[in-house]
């Protein structure tokens, strides 16, 4: 697995930077790549973890109920997750939600932070935490991660053709982030979809 260091300079191999950084976390290190990098690593980290549930960083918890009828719309207001940065869905108690089996909620925020709105009692959350350690992270998270933190350093970096180079190294990342998506199926076995009316009366 790799170090925040490693990912740092994997992503400035994306961009055609030889030069290496020795430590991204030791702020006496004030290179232009160390400076660039440890100024968008948190947002590049934060955007790669949003784009995609990924499995390692995927949590399943039940939400903190703040109150209840919070207003004349919602019946039940929750603590947004301090450790959240993307809420995937409130369970339904259907593994295999339909467009109708879907709980509806809405994020707002209050005077302490994000509430989620929902008419769900007793809810639970699927959401992608905030994951920090790298040393927890998949080869393919790696990899989208380096090319998502390359695209954001390219300006303070090269005086190249920015945008050709951005535009490739986007192209990179959404193929990883594709590759993620195929991985994470392959590792899974959902629930069958029943068969319809028509088929079983076929069958």
């Amino acid at each position: 697995m790799a170090s925040r260091t490693e990912i740092a300079n994997m992503a400035l191999g994306h961009i055609g930077v030889g030069k290496k950084i020795a430590n991204i976390d030791t702020e006496t290190e004030r290179s232009q790549e160390a400076t660039a990098c440890r100024q968008f690593y948190d947002i590049a980290l934060a955007a790669t973890l949003r784009d995609f549930a990924w499995p390692f960083a995927t949590r399943i918890e039940e939400l903190g109920l703040v109150e209840e009828d919070p207003n004349s719309e919602w019946s039940y207001s929750y603590r947004y997750p301090t450790n959240c940065v993307e809420m995937r869905r409130i369970l339904s108690g259907t593994r295999t939600d339909t467009h109708q089996s879907r709980v509806p909620f809405r994020i707002i925020h209050d005077a302490s932070g994000k509430l989620i709105l929902t008419d769900q009692e007793n809810a639970e959350a699927e959401y992608t935490i905030l994951a920090s350690d790298p040393l927890q992270y998949p080869p393919d998270f790696i990899l989208a991660f380096s090319y998502r933190l390359a695209t954001y350093i390219i300006p303070q970096i090269t005086t190249g053709d920015q945008f050709t180079i951005g535009k490739g190294l986007l192209q990179l990342y959404m193929l990883e982030i594709r590759r993620a998506q195929t991985n994470a199926a392959n590792e899974e076995q959902p629930d069958q979809e029943p068969d319809s009316e028509f088929d079983r009366i076929r069958g």
